[in-house]
């Protein structure tokens, strides 16, 4: 499995496993920070080249609901990407019922401005004209 660095984003404040993450591998099998690496926020959507003193070191373990494997982790993960079977769960953060709820509060407004983008899509046609009334 590719690496996936672990940052705070800076749109949310929380700390999850990217939505989108695109960079390139060094020979070592490792991120390479030499060259730019694009991150986008699964909580709020925010877009952001990140560095390698953004990531959060992973000092704590979580266990998958579903197939009981330990992947390690930051303890101020709010989400939390299985390394086995890539089920996205509640991270160990999250038992603090304060970031449980910004969790929540996030995601539901994130899903509101995804929904209103796809509307906004549905409402031109494939050359962006938009469609007869």
């Amino acid at each position: 499995m590719r690496p996936r660095p672990y940052v705070r984003c800076p749109g949310c404040e929380l700390v999850g496993p990217a939505e989108d993450l695109e960079y390139e591998l060094s020979d070592q099998g490792t991120v390479d920070w030499r060259s730019p690496v694009h991150w986008q926020c699964a909580e709020c959507g925010y877009v952001d080249t990140i560095s390698a003193d953004q990531v959060l070191a992973d000092d704590t373990e979580h266990t998958c609901v579903d197939c009981g494997t330990l992947t390690p982790c930051p303890a101020a993960a709010a989400r939390v990407e299985c390394v086995r079977c890539g089920l996205i769960g509640l991270g160990p953060a999250t038992a603090d019922p304060e970031i449980a709820g910004q969790l929540r509060a996030i995601e539901a407004l994130h899903a509101i401005e995804l929904r209103v983008q796809q509307a906004l899509r549905e409402q031109h046609g494939p050359a962006g004209e938009p469609h007869p009334a």
